[in-house]
């Protein structure tokens, strides 16, 4: 692939729930297709969510189309994502430290073992 790419490191929180927890993780397995199709559109190429308890950590490969306003607007305008978003919202909640009306927070980076 040409062009450079870009890493982010993201965060959310999911209901304490473990009937709740596991839809959520069920769902991940195989998401709408339109979901998919909707985030390589927008230049994301890759795309991993990690858990551990409550506590989500997704790691965001993007390439030079990536733009995050490009992508909230779009998906404003798009059905299916916002059916996706509202049944995720089911599952999630903001973490402590998630601005008021936010959902993903972008978690800083602290350490790389290439800048050692």
């Amino acid at each position: 692939m040409s062009g450079a790419t870009e890493r982010y490191a993201l965060a959310l929180d999911l209901v304490d729930e473990a009937d709740k927890i596991a839809e959520y993780q069920r769902l991940h397995q195989r998401i709408w297709p339109e979901v998919a199709q909707h985030l390589r559109q927008h230049g994301v190429i890759n795309m991993e969510i990690y858990r551990l308890g409550t506590r989500l950590f997704m790691v965001m490969e993007v390439n030079e189309r990536f733009n995050a306003q490009d992508v909230a607007q779009a998906a404003e305008q798009n059905p299916h994502i916002q059916r996706w978003e509202a049944l995720m919202w089911q599952f999630q909640q903001p973490t402590p430290w998630t601005p008021e009306g936010e959902k993903w927070v972008a978690m800083a980076r602290i350490f790389s073992l290439q800048d050692q």
